[in-house]
């Protein structure tokens, strides 16, 4: 049974609060993260107001995000990427903050970058970062939506 056109409408505003859209790609594995400029600095804020808040010390603390809530950000001694979470110290967040930040900078439209070995050692899905225009509308790119754009 398909979700409902209300179901939709309120996942499409979730992707659009959020501000880029995010997925688990299989080939080539990595986390897919799309948006423009603007939204994709978005995620840079999240994980800026992850290691900012001190309740995050604790390891194994995470917060989810996104509609379908399986993009992690987990609080552990070691930074690794994978299926579960994007995972490390507060300090190997921030630098992780930090590494994000300075890849979008300068990218355009149709430009994209990873992250991977320069984060962690531990890395079995790099994250990929595509700038799409101004006008990019994260919910065009949910195939589950059928308005796919990407």
């Amino acid at each position: 049974m398909s979700p409902s056109e209300a179901t939709n409408r309120a996942t499409r505003e979730e992707w659009r609060e959020l501000g880029f859209y995010y997925e688990i790609q299989e080939e080539p594995p990595c986390w897919r993260f799309i948006g423009s400029s603007a939204g994709l600095a978005r995620f840079v804020a999240l994980l800026d107001e992850y290691v900012r808040d001190s309740r995050n010390e604790v390891l194994a603390e995470h917060e989810h995000y996104g509609p379908y809530m399986y993009l992690k950000i987990q609080t552990a001694e070691l930074p690794e990427l994978d299926r579960q979470s994007i995972r490390g110290s507060l300090a190997n967040l921030a630098r992780l903050r930090d590494l994000i930040a300075t890849g979008l900078n300068n990218l355009g439209p149709g430009q994209s970058f990873e992250v991977g070995p320069e984060y962690s050692e531990s890395v079995q899905l790099p994250l990929r970062f595509e700038v799409r225009g101004a006008e990019f509308d994260p919910a065009a790119a949910d195939p589950s939506l059928g308005e796919s754009a990407v």
